[in-house]
């Protein structure tokens, strides 16, 4: 792991392998096992797409300590603060998600990262990934046989209690995987749907298998639209997150949003540099 320090605007979404990964019992594997089944004689490169999604995405910074053994020497950290690295949150719940133009059906996903310096130059944003969960088995089976650190994750949950207009309360919940396990709570403003939507932006989250080089998850998404969200919090439910963020909650003092978009285009390419 390199470092770089950078400093960062952060008006974005935020469309692994750690080790603190967790068990899973029977009733979450047996799905992902049978799309892993069907996965494993598959070419390893894939397409997904997200469609019509509501989305929170959080900003914030972890001790550079903690989070330099999660990101392999070929990546460079960017270093916010001096002795602090950029971590991002982010979790969305899609009217449809699919892989490689198959059946298309709802679900929720939801992932963490460290910002990285682009390791081609290609990009808006980049994210070392360290965890990624879904409640789609055939994502989270293609994922992890490449060897991301990713959990097919049924019980995950993503809610928008409305109390007033735009004003609403958010409550998610990430329990797979178990060691990073995590909730975000708070007070949010809903995003204008009729307020003109960002122009597409190119968010990229790496990961380093053992199996297939540096693995690039590029994702292309239209019709972003912002809300606002400083009220949302993280809690580390999980005991290797909360070592990492070194402190059981985080708050996103860059950027903190919900979010709508329309469609995210996720290009995985393995061996990517």
């Amino acid at each position: 792991m390199k470092k770089s320090t950078f400093v960062m605007s952060f008006p974005l979404m935020l469309a692994t392998a750690c080790g603190a990964t967790g068990g899973q019992d029977d009733q979450e594997a047996a799905p992902e096992f049978a799309a892993s089944q069907e996965a494993s004689s598959l070419s390893p490169d894939f397409a997904a797409r997200y469609l019509d999604c509501d989305e929170f995405a959080g900003v914030g910074l972890a001790p550079l300590a903690s989070v330099a053994p999660l990101v392999p020497g070929d990546y460079t950290v960017i270093e916010a603060v001096p002795g602090m690295a950029i971590v991002v949150a982010q979790s969305a719940d899609c009217a449809e998600i699919s892989v490689n133009g198959g059946l298309a059906r709802p679900g929720i996903f939801a992932q963490l990262g460290v910002g990285v310096v682009s390791p081609t130059g290609a990009g808006d944003r980049n994210f070392y990934q360290i965890a990624f969960a879904t409640t789609h088995p055939i994502l989270a089976a293609r994922l992890r046989l490449l060897g991301v650190n990713a959990r097919y994750a049924p019980f995950m949950s993503y809610e928008i209690t409305s109390s007033a207009g735009s004003q609403a309360d958010l409550a998610i919940s990430v329990p797979r995987p178990l060691g990073l396990a995590f909730d975000l709570d708070g007070p949010i403003t809903l995003p204008d749907p009729s307020a003109p939507p960002s122009p597409l932006t190119t968010f990229n989250y790496w990961h380093q298998s053992a199996w297939h080089g540096n693995i690039l998850q590029e994702n292309a998404v239209t019709g972003i639209r912002l809300g606002e969200g400083s009220g949302v919090t993280l809690t580390a439910v999980g005991d290797d997150l909360e070592a990492i963020l070194g402190s059981p909650t985080l708050t996103f003092p860059f950027f903190s949003s919900p979010e709508s978009f329309e469609e995210a285009v996720v290009t995985v390419e393995t061996d990517a540099f």
